[in-house]
Order: C-alpha cells, then sequence, then structure tokens
C-alpha cells in the first residue's frame, strides 16, 4: 500500500506540473497576440478552455489522492478526464494559432489532436458504462468490438487528414477553414453516444439512479454542444461542456461513495463494538476464588482484529485459557476469529467432550477446516488448569511460545516442538505438555503483534525486550505487568504504525488454601 501511495502521489505531481504548463501556455499565449488584437469570441473561447483544462486538472488530482471515496475501478474515467483536457488544450490552440503562418504545421497537428480527442472520449465513455452493467446480450457484445474498431478507424482518418483535408485545413496564412466533408468528423462519437444510450436503456435496471442521470447528461450535453459548434463557426464549447459534466459525475459520484463508506463504517464499528464485547474484559475474574489471577487485553491494529483472549471455568476445579491469532486482518479475520472462539470453548467445555487440550485442538482443526474457502488458519494456544494440584495440560497449534515464570525467578520462555496452525489440513495432531504450577508461578501468553511491533527503522521489538518488560517486577499485579509490556512497545515503536493487533493474557496460580 505504501508503494501505490508513493506512486499515486508521483502521478499526481508530474501531471500537476504538465496540466498548468498547459494553461500557463495558454495564457501566455493571449498575452503575445493581445487581447486587443483578437475576436472577442476568440478570447471567450480560450478562456473558457483554460477554465476547462484547471477544472480537470482538479478532477484527474482528485480521482489519483482521494480513491477511497471515488473507488479503485474509474480508469475509464480518469482516462475521460485526461482526454478532456487535451482536448480544451488543443482547442484553446487552434484559436491562439489560428492566422499566425509560422506556425501552420503546429497548428494542423493541433487541430488533428484535438479531433482524435472528441472520438476517444466517446469512446472512453463507452467503456466506462461497460464497467458499471453487465452487458451479456449480444448485440452489446457486437457493438463493444465494433467501437473499438471505429475508434481506431476515426484515428487513423484523422491522422489521414493531415495529408488530404477532408475534415480541415490550414493555408499558407496559417488559417484553419473546414473541410467538404467536416461534419463526417462527427460520426465516431454520435455512433458511440447511440451505443451508450441504447445500453443505457436496455440495462437501465442495473444502473443507480446517479448513472441514469450522468449517462444523459454526458450524451445529451455534449451532443447539443456539438450541434451547435458544427452549425455556428467561431462557438466552442464542446469541452469545456463535457468536463462540467465529468464534474458533476465526479461530486455526484463522491457523495455516493462517501454515504457507502460512512455506511460501511458505521458497519465495522458495530462489528468491532461487537468484538470488544464478546471477549471477556471484567477483572478480577470470579474475584471469589483466590487460586488464580488472570488479566488480558487486546488492542486491534484495525476497527476489528483477528486476535482473541478467552478464560472460563471447565468445572468448579478446572479453568481453560485460551490466546489466538488468526491470519489475514479486518472484517474476514474478525469473523473466522468468532467462529474458531465459539468452537474451542464448546469443544473444552461440553462434558461429553475430553479435557485433553490436543484432542481439543484436533476437533476443532477439523470443524475449521470445512468451507473454510478463503483459505484462513488460526494460530493457537490452550491451556487447562487443574486449581486444586495446579498441574498444567497445554496444547500448541502454532502459535509463539508462551513465557514462564516460576519460583519467583524472571520469566523465560518455554521452547519446545510445535503443531501446524489450526485449518490448515484435516485430521492433524497436536503436540502439548504439562507441568506442574507452584505457589506464585505466573504464565503469560500473547500474539505476535507483541514481538513483531515495528518502530520506524523497521527494527522489531523481539522476545529480548518482551522478557525485559516482564522482568521490570514479576511480582507486580497482573494489570501493572500488562502495562509495563504495553509501555515498552510503545516507548519502542513511538510514532510508527500499529500493523498488527497485540493480545495478551496474564495468569498467575496462587494455589488452594
Amino acid at each position: 500500500m505504501e508503494y501505490l501511495k508513493k506512486r499515486d502521489m508521483y502521478i499526481a505531481m508530474i501531471s500537476s506540473a504538465v496540466y498548468l504548463a498547459m494553461a500557463v501556455l495558454c495564457v501566455i499565449g493571449l498575452w503575445l497576440h493581445g487581447l486587443e488584437n483578437m475576436p472577442s469570441i476568440y478570447v471567450l473561447n480560450v478562456g473558457i478552455e483554460i477554465f476547462a483544462m484547471l477544472t480537470g486538472y482538479m478532477l484527474f488530482v482528485s480521482c489519483i489522492i482521494d480513491v477511497q471515496k471515488s473507488g479503485s475501478d474509474l480508469k475509464w474515467f480518469i482516462y475521460m478526464v485526461n482526454v478532456t483536457i487535451w482536448w480544451a488544450f488543443t482547442d484553446a490552440g487552434a484559436w491562439l494559432l489560428d492566422g499566425v503562418a509560422g506556425l501552420r504545421v503546429l497548428n494542423c497537428l493541433d487541430n488533428t489532436v484535438l479531433f482524435i480527442c472528441t472520438s476517444l472520449s466517446a469512446y472512453f465513455f463507452w467503456k466506462y458504462l461497460a464497467g458499471m452493467v453487465v452487458m451479456n446480450r449480444p448485440f452489446e457484445r457486437v457493438l463493444d468490438k465494433l467501437l473499438k474498431y471505429i475508434v481506431i478507424a476515426a484515428v487513423v482518418i484523422r491522422l489521414v487528414n493531415i495529408f488530404t483535408g477532408m475534415y480541415f485545413t490550414v493555408d499558407a496564412d496559417g488559417v484553419y477553414q473546414r473541410g467538404s466533408l467536416y461534419l463526417l468528423s462527427m460520426i465516431s462519437p454520435v455512433l458511440t453516444l447511440l451505443a451508450v444510450a441504447s445500453v443505457a436503456i436496455a440495462e437501465r435496471k442495473q444502473m443507480q439512479k446517479y448513472q441514469k442521470v450522468a449517462t444523459v447528461l454526458y450524451i445529451a450535453a455534449p451532443f447539443a454542444a456539438t450541434v451547435l459548434t458544427a452549425l455556428v463557426y467561431g462557438l466552442s464549447v464542446s469541452s469545456s461542456v463535457i468536463m462540467l459534466v465529468l464534474l458533476l459525475m465526479y461530486c455526484v459520484l463522491n457523495v455516493t461513495q462517501g454515504r457507502e463508506k460512512a455506511l460501511a463504517d458505521r458497519d465495522l464499528a458495530v462489528a468491532s463494538g461487537i468484538q470488544k464485547n464478546i471477549l471477556p474484559k471484567i477483572f478480577p475474574f470470579l474475584p471469589e476464588r483466590e487460586e488464580f489471577d488472570l488479566y488480558a487485553t487486546m488492542t486491534p491494529a484495525k476497527e476489528v482484529g483477528g486476535d482473541f483472549y478467552d478464560f472460563f471455568m471447565i468445572d468448579d476445579d478446572h479453568i481453560a485459557i485460551v490466546i489466538a491469532d488468526v491470519s489475514g486482518k479486518g472484517m474476514p479475520a474478525a469473523l473466522f476469529m468468532m467462529v474458531a472462539r465459539t468452537l474451542i470453548k464448546n469443544q473444552t467445555q461440553g462434558a461429553s467432550f475430553s479435557r485433553d487440550p490436543k484432542v481439543i485442538l484436533a476437533e476443532v482443526n477439523n470443524q475449521l477446516c470445512e468451507g473454510n474457502e478463503m483459505e484462513l488458519f488460526v494460530t493457537a494456544w490452550l491451556g487447562i488448569i487443574t486449581l486444586s494440584t495446579g498441574h498444567l495440560d497445554y496444547a500448541n497449534a502454532g502459535h509463539e511460545y508462551p513465557a514462564i515464570s516460576t519460583e519467583g525467578r524472571d520469566f523465560f520462555i518455554m521452547r519446545e516442538k510445535n503443531s501446524p496452525p489450526l485449518a490448515t489440513m484435516e485430521g492433524l495432531r497436536f503436540r502439548g505438555g504439562d507441568m506442574e504450577l507452584k505457589k506464585g508461578d505466573v504464565i503469560y501468553v500473547y500474539t505476535d503483534g507483541v514481538t513483531e511491533a515495528t518502530n520506524a527503522e523497521d527494527e522489531l521489538f523481539g522476545m529480548d525486550r518482551m522478557l525485559d518488560a516482564l522482568n521490570i517486577d514479576i511480582n507486580a499485579e497482573l494489570e501493572q505487568i500488562d502495562t509495563n509490556v504495553r509501555s515498552a512497545i510503545d516507548d519502542f515503536v513511538a510514532d510508527a504504525p500499529q500493523f498488527d493487533d497485540i493480545t495478551m493474557l496474564t495468569f498467575r496460580y496462587n494455589g488452594k488454601e
């Protein structure tokens, strides 16, 4: 994403320099001519085209840097904006170069590009329409191929016009004159607009209201301007009218996309609230139970996260603690997280199910594999503690190694052979182990968002810094231990953005009096 942002900003900066330079050239052209030496209609036309160019420039830059609102699939809309900017520039140039004998060749090339732009603009709108609807009708597929050949032929004929003068000529005095077949140059854009109208009518049920309005405007306004230009020599408003239509389209699209984004943000906020509420967060948990203390936190990198923790009593003498991390980010990971959490809890609490964490994870793995079309997976650590004895049974499905503090000594990483994550393949068996907890022993489980927190220099927080933070005060309250680690992460990361969910769970065994 960072690469795309830098690339888009680079494109916006280059286009700004080019398009502003084009507008400045037109202003310089007016100054060199002298307003008093040009017909009023010429000055009016050039002024209108400069306004159209600046409007197009702002539209183009907005589409590039505000893709979140305007959408990432507006390629053909952006093409329309660009070609209309060149249309306005060459139209302004045509008026500025008219009658300048020494720039006859430049005048001819300028008008050739102008004629090409008229056909390309209409064709790009056709392609933009094709992105709005699904065109499966036979005549639509035929039209798509036919219009492609028509626009290619139109470009070729306009280039040939340089030598034949069928559409226009520029005489030895540099004066532009329409050719005998000038009206034939309108065939390509007119046929394209008629094709747009026919498909818009046929597929109107697929189109939203703003798309219908935009289509009608794009057909009617330029068509009227084209007819007026063809009949009244000296008036040129086609490109500026089209630019105004594109501006209106963008404004409506921006508002519509903004409304859709606002609705999506609202749904995302609701999902975030649901996710936060399903995770237990009332501490101390079962304050009447003196055999243990625990504390847990989860900070998502986005509105919703893929990490989760859980803890619950299985019966009066057994407590389960879980920490897990779903691959991916955002809503898909959050939904998969809720499914995984529910399955683990159901398998662990069910009276008919095994109390062996290895067996529990094996059953959950098989269930998660069913219908996992998105190919997400979950790393998980599950521990079941017998409160009367301190016996801990645990299993690890590709998750981070826990940190343990025993007999009042510093935390250390409990390394052992790991197993694959959940939902990677059916029929997996999971490794685990057991240990005897003594009074005061502490288990700290976490997700990779802790160790892989990254600062501005792309350095990882790592296990060593995590252990140093844990060992600041191993006898502190569990909330303070959590705070010590989180503060160490914040100091290390500083202003760098958070890329992964940060989740921690700390459990202390107090023994049974």
